[in-house]
């Protein structure tokens, strides 16, 4: 059993681990289209962000630096999210006009390796990396493992919950 702490810095070490491999990957690849000013995932998420509850005390931190009307507006899009019953979802914590994440320091696994890592099933979901791979070839692309960075943060702090019901029970334990 590891403590908050000995988890925390087990997490952030999974962020850092992805971070270098999306960094080798669209720095060695000018083709890639994940960099700044890409948002096409942000906008088109199949489902709402899956968190384990570490990840979401992490990404926690981030919204309480943002000032108090971002957050507002974040709420008010996470319950919004919560009752849309058709996909796409865009994600409630993207600024909409600069397309940039308004958490990005705290972002969860799910957007850190989006892009950057398969699933055992070879699920490539974007459909500019799809193209772009079968237009340039990805035999020099060594992707992350998705299966196993899923497993890893969620042997830190077990099994994900959607982002709105992370807010809901924020919401309740509020005073």
């Amino acid at each position: 059993m590891s403590t908050p702490d000995e988890a925390r810095r087990a997490l952030e070490a999974v962020y850092q681990r992805v971070e270098a491999r999306a960094a080798d990957i669209s720095g060695t690849h000018d083709w890639w289209p994940c960099r700044r000013g890409c948002d096409h995932c942000c906008r088109h998420l199949a489902a709402p962000l899956p968190l384990t509850e570490l990840e979401w005390r992490y990404l926690e931190e981030g919204l309480q630096r943002l000032p108090a009307e971002a957050r507002e507006e974040i709420r008010t899009r996470v319950e919004a999210l919560a009752r849309q019953e058709t996909r796409p979802y865009t994600c409630p914590l993207l600024d909409r006009e600069t397309g940039a994440c308004r958490v990005y320091a705290h972002r969860p696994l799910v957007c850190r390796a989006y892009g950057f890592a398969a699933a055992r099933d070879g699920g490539l979901f974007c459909h500019f990396i799809l193209e772009l791979v079968e237009k340039h070839g990805d035999a020099d692309i060594v992707w992350a493992n998705q299966d196993a960075l899923e497993d890893a943060v969620a042997g830190l702090s077990g099994s994900t919950r959607p982002l709105p019901e992370w807010f809901a029970r924020s919401q309740r334990q509020e005073p």
